[in-house]
């Protein structure tokens, strides 16, 4: 039967949003990697933090079989914000549930339906809604007899159409209950298309296909990979030879990725364009109000649902981290005993979310990933016109040379952007591919979202980039006169 696959950063300013008068709307949740703090520790990222000197000599094995006693939760998944939560909790995003639910709801009349690309910033309910209507329209097609596929994948992770294209039969065949049929590598990409075919035509009577973060399916080629697996999948339905409908949704945080299609995916997707925008304070604090019952009665003091719902406005009024913020605070709370998770809770939560974070992440990536992220802090460090976007060209040329400095393995620019793009999970920088007008083709750029000296400086705190500090003047020459080629070809 057909079943859906997918299971989904001033506090004086934020004390003030957190007393203003509450109203009731939105809702959020996606994939996410999930971090536990430890009350008053520096190395809450190590999975043993919780040993120190004081444990008693209380084995792992002792502690993991050591029942709980008491605590603040009651459904602890409820403030998971991976977890794909009821309808009923989906607040604040009535506009575009609607115009999702119209777009889907003619399959249960076996009629066609139409292509959608959702955008807008992370965290403000995208695959929460399209998730959250496929669940219903699964259920209801069983209820008459039908199988709808929801075949959805991450494309962060595969990179490339081949790599994608596979994630979509394995997608299908674990749905299924069947084997794939073809091997991840070692036949063509059509091959493993016309596998995907045979799948949907033997098996569904409908069927969604679900893209998230399609702008990172770039592949290691000028043009991105993107634009091919939308092409071809906007054309399932004639391609499969497939009688049932067909939808093709993508998700991505730019409102204006369809400006980077190429004119063949342009001609062949044309999609309904479903804007979200960010969440404000209010909505936050409803978002959270309808997760309240993660929590036992009584356990959560006034003051912290508002000033988690301040603290998540301020960056950038993101639901999933407005989530985990509060399960933290609750996480501190139970550490230090408490059966209340009061403000302090919050307030100590917000900064060992915020202190340190994304250094530390840095601080433990691979030697080629510290080189390839210090050419780009190098670069926006030592630019002369102290732009915000750094373009990736004049990086990896900065990389080349930094590499050769420390006589150091120097890798191709394909991998250099890859290692570069791969920190933006982790909220170290942001990237972007824009045209550079006619003629002049597309190039990628990235924004650091901490300062280029503290991310250089953390760096060099590594034996084999200390001596880069006395490189700085030499550096800094090649990274304007790279910037002055860039420039000049624009």
């Amino acid at each position: 039967m057909g079943r859906e696959r997918r299971t989904e950063d001033s506090n004086d300013h934020a004390t003030k949003e957190a007393h203003e008068s509450l109203s009731t709307d939105p809702e959020n949740s996606s994939s996410t990697t999930q971090t536990t703090f430890e009350a008053d520790s520096d190395t809450t990222d190590s999975p043993l933090s919780a040993m120190n000197d004081d444990s008693g000599g209380i084995s792992i094995r002792e502690r993991l079989q050591t029942e709980s006693s008491g605590g603040v939760f009651a459904n602890k998944d409820l403030v998971r914000s991976d977890t794909i939560i009821d309808e009923d909790r989906i607040v604040g995003r009535d506009d575009q549930l609607a115009r999702v639910v119209d777009n889907l709801k003619p399959v249960l009349q076996d009629e066609g339906i139409p292509d959608m690309l959702l955008s807008g910033p992370s965290g403000t309910g995208k695959s929460l809604i399209i998730h959250a209507v496929c669940k219903q329209i699964v259920e209801l097609c069983e209820s008459q007899g039908k199988v709808f596929g929801v075949l959805s994948i991450n494309c962060e992770g595969p990179k490339t159409a081949d790599r994608a294209v596979y994630r979509l039969v394995k997608a299908a065949a674990d749905d299924l209950g069947v084997d794939p049929g073809v091997p991840q590598t070692g036949v063509s990409t059509d091959q493993k298309l016309e596998r995907l075919y045979e799948l949907m035509r033997e098996h569904y009577d409908g069927v969604i296909f679900i893209l998230d973060e399609i702008d990172l399916l770039e592949g290691p080629y000028q043009e991105a990979e993107y634009n091919s697996l939308i092409y071809q999948l906007s054309r399932a339905r004639k391609l499969a030879d497939f009688d049932g409908p067909i939808s093709l949704t993508t998700i991505t945080n730019y409102a204006d990725f369809m400006k980077n299609l190429n004119s063949r995916a342009q001609s062949s997707y044309n999609p309904d364009d479903i804007f979200f925008d960010d969440y404000d304070a209010t909505q936050l604090r409803s978002i959270l109000k309808y997760r309240r019952d993660a929590f036992k009665p009584e356990s959560l003091s006034d003051d912290v649902i508002p000033l988690v719902a301040a603290f998540g406005s301020q960056t950038h009024g993101d639901a999933r981290k407005a989530i985990d913020l509060l399960r933290w605070a609750g996480e501190l709370a139970e550490r230090r005993g408490s059966d209340t998770v009061t403000e302090s809770d919050v307030r100590k939560a917000q900064e060992k979310y915020t202190e340190n974070r994304k250094l530390r992440h840095i601080s433990g990536i691979s030697t080629q990933k510290k080189l390839s992220t210090y050419a780009v802090a190098a670069t926006a460090h030592h630019t002369k016109e102290n732009s915000e976007w750094i373009p990736a060209g004049p990086a990896f040329k900065t990389y080349q040379f930094i590499a050769d400095t420390m006589d150091a393995e120097q890798y191709s620019r394909e991998t250099f952007v890859n290692h570069v793009t791969e920190q933006s999970t982790y909220g170290v920088l942001d990237f972007e591919r824009r045209g550079r007008g006619r003629g002049r083709g597309v190039h990628m750029y990235f924004s650091l979202s901490e300062d280029p000296e503290t991310i250089m400086e953390t760096i060099r705190e590594d034996s084999r980039f200390a001596d880069l500090a006395h490189e700085d003047p030499t550096i800094s020459s090649v990274v304007r006169e790279q910037m002055k080629k860039f420039r000049s070809n624009s």
